[in-house]
This record gives C-alpha cells, structure tokens and sequence, in this order.
C-alpha cells in the first residue's frame, strides 16, 4: 500500500514550487492554500474549487454572528466539466457520481468533543462507515485502511472503501432505501479515499476526502490518489 504522505513545511516548500507541467505548458496541477489553517493539497487543472461560503450555502459571517464557527477551513471540490455545489457531498443528488467530488475541511474540537474524539470518530466522520459494516460483506468493502498514521503527534487514519448506496441510504435514514441482502444484490456502489487526523493537542480535527461512483473512480484514479497523497500539513 501507498505510504500516504503528511508534508511538513520543508518538503511543501519544494512540492509547490515543482509541480509537473503537461506538454503544451499549461500546468496538470494547481494548489490550494489556506495559510491560516496551515494546509495545502494540488488538484487536477480544471477542476471547480467551492469555498466556504458556498459550501454552506450562505454567509458564514451571519451564521458567526449567532453561533460559534468550528470551521477553521472548509472547501468543496468538484471535477464536473459542469460543476455544481450540488455534486459536492449531496445525499439528494447521490454520492455516487459520475465526477470526482469531495471537501477539506479543518474543524475546531469543543471541549467535550476533544474528550470523544477517536479513530472510530475519524474513520466515521463523512460516511457512517461502521454502521454499514454491520450490514454484511455486501454492503461495504475496504480496499485500504491504516489507523496508525502518527507523524509529529499528528495521528489518524487513511480508508479507501467502495459502499453500497442503498446500505448508505439506510445507514442515513432515507426513506425507502433498504439495505437487506436483496436491495444489495444488483445494487450500485461508490468509492471514497480520505484520510483524517487530529493534531497533537487534540484541538483541531483534518480531512481531506475525495469520493464518487465506483466506475467513476476507476476512471479517475490516478488524479484521485495524486489529491489525497498531496495534501500539506505544516506542523
């Protein structure tokens, strides 16, 4: 399995200033930064960045203004020649997309969170991985996983799972949706690569989580992979 790569400032310096250009000279690959929330990942030229704001659908100044924001940094990520905020982590519009979709996010800990943080909350924090597990070998299968990742104090997980959408829909209380063993006979799946991390005081929570149809990701592979294996975070 890849050694998925958590970069310190030294080795980010270099990565960004020797990003791969294509043949015609335009670059493959563009950063995304947030200095403030100290991370950084490169994602394939032509894909659609949504930041915040969009993200939540309004104005994240007025939602601060009435309760307190744990969102340190929060994009959503879209490879859709159309993109839509929609296509990003929408149960309406499914998961199982035809184009790559996912977020970055760095999340503050409240205090009784920082007491309930675990590696069960990491690998569960985007799709409620261990409740469709317990749906049967149908449901979910896991096509990589390491909950060991400790760098700095830094300690987390990387999963890459295909899951079921209907035990997905059920797991997610959706009406109709049933994941018995004769919904997941014929049944379509999506693929999600993530990988998620605590700091060492336990303060703040990191993500970065790229996901869509199965036959989709497979398509997008080796973008997919170059995303998650990028992603910068300075100590």
């Amino acid at each position: 399995m890849k050694r998925r790569r958590f970069v310190l400032a030294s080795v980010l310096a270099v990565a960004v200033g020797s990003a791969t250009l294509a043949a015609c000279g335009e670059p493959e690959y563009e950063y995304v930064r947030n200095r403030q929330a100290r991370t950084a990942f490169k994602i394939p030229h032509g894909w659609t960045v949504f930041d915040e704001a969009a993200m939540q659908g309004g104005d994240p100044e007025e939602t601060q203004a009435s309760t307190p924001d744990p969102i340190d940094w929060l994009v959503g990520l879209d490879g859709d020649p159309s993109p839509a905020r929609e296509h990003v982590l929408s149960v309406a519009d499914g998961y199982d997309t035809a184009y790559p979709h996912g977020i970055a996010a760095v999340y503050r800990l409240s205090t009784l969170a920082r007491e309930r943080v675990s590696l069960s909350a990491l690998r569960n924090i985007l799709i409620p991985i261990d409740t469709i597990g317990q749906e049967g070998s149908e449901a979910i299968s896991i096509v990589a996983y390491d909950d060991r990742l400790d760098v700095d104090g830094y300690r987390g997980l990387h999963l890459e799972a295909q899951v079921s959408i209907s035990a997905l829909e059920a797991a997610l209380g959706l009406g109709g949706a049933s994941g018995d063993a004769s919904s997941l006979a014929n049944d379509e799946y999506l693929q999600i690569n993530q990988t998620a991390y605590m700091d060492p005081s336990a303060d703040k929570v990191y993500i970065l989580a790229v996901l869509c149809s199965a036959e989709c990701y497979e398509r997008n592979r080796d973008d997919i992979e170059t995303v998650v294996d990028s992603w910068a975070v300075i100590a």
